[in-house]
């Protein structure tokens, strides 16, 4: 019981001065000044911070007082009669080679890459709005009109001239092949 004295001592200070704070404070209402009621008002400020520390001094010794009878000082396993067992995990990692690397297999055949071919695109310009006529053959019948602006596929077949213009072949976007008059497209780089 002589060890809960000095803990209990400190906690029924700390629970006085919290109360002569309350008490102070409710005396200082309205009752002073403002000059009088802001130094009532520090005054309690103290005196609950007092009350504060008490507190934690009181369960700061208590628990002092809890580590000296189960005979362990500050955590250091030498001076207690406990054994201490640490465990140590160490984690496994797989490491693979990014990108993978490709093993010979002598049943398939050896791939020789390939160059992927430039897709050549031409976009329908210069027909003051009434667009381009999209035909079956060069001069022949028509499949559809492209407005300005439309996006075609240059197809790699040969231009051809016919009635006074070169013919080229196109595929729209929604997948329609034709032929339509160069004159009117302009044909982006690496088209030839």
């Amino acid at each position: 019981m002589a060890e809960f004295l000095l803990p209990l001592a400190l906690a029924v200070a700390g629970l006085i001065a919290a109360l002569m704070t309350y008490r102070g404070i409710r005396r200082g209402g309205a009752r002073y000044y403002t000059l009088e009621r802001e130094a009532m008002l520090r005054r309690a400020t103290y005196t609950l911070f007092g009350s504060v520390v008490l507190f934690i001094a009181a369960i700061g010794f208590l628990v002092y007082q809890q580590r000296q009878a189960t005979g362990g000082t500050n955590g250091d396993p030498s001076s207690a009669d406990e054994q201490v067992v640490v465990a140590t995990i160490t984690p496994t990692v797989l490491v693979e080679q990014f990108p993978p690397t490709e093993t010979a297999r002598p049943d398939e055949p050896e791939v020789t890459p390939t160059s992927t071919p430039a897709i050549c695109r031409a976009i329908v310009d210069g027909t003051s709005g009434n667009g381009l006529t999209l035909r079956v053959d060069p001069g022949g019948d028509e499949i559809a009109v492209l407005p300005d602006g439309s996006v075609l596929t240059v197809l790699d077949d040969v231009p051809v001239e016919s009635g006074g213009f070169v013919w080229r072949k196109v595929r729209v976007v929604g997948g329609e092949e034709g032929w339509v008059a160069q004159d009117f497209l302009v044909i982006r780089a690496p088209c030839d």
